[in-house]
């Protein structure tokens, strides 16, 4: 069995974070880094809209090893002085 985790990490507008810990696994590892791969890029796809200030997931294997990380700021944006 092969496994991977996706670990979404969100921060509030008061600043302080929270997440979530997701998984996908497989007995055949490609599949498993598929699926896993499937699972990050769905957390990525409701990040890129968010409306948090961050959202960001990171996919890592049961060994630690970082495979893909991404994240997206969200602000306010500031128009350029003319």
């Amino acid at each position: 069995m092969t496994q991977f985790y996706i670990v979404e990490i969100q921060q509030y507008a008061n600043g302080d974070y929270g997440h979530i810990v997701h998984f996908a696994y497989d007995a055949d590892p490609e599949k498993a880094r598929l699926k896993g791969e499937a699972t990050y890029y769905e957390v990525l796809a409701a990040a890129a809209v968010s409306e948090l200030p961050t959202h960001s997931a990171i996919m890592f294997s049961t060994e630690g090893f970082p495979i893909m990380h991404q994240c997206y700021k969200h602000g306010s944006v500031t128009p350029a002085a003319e």
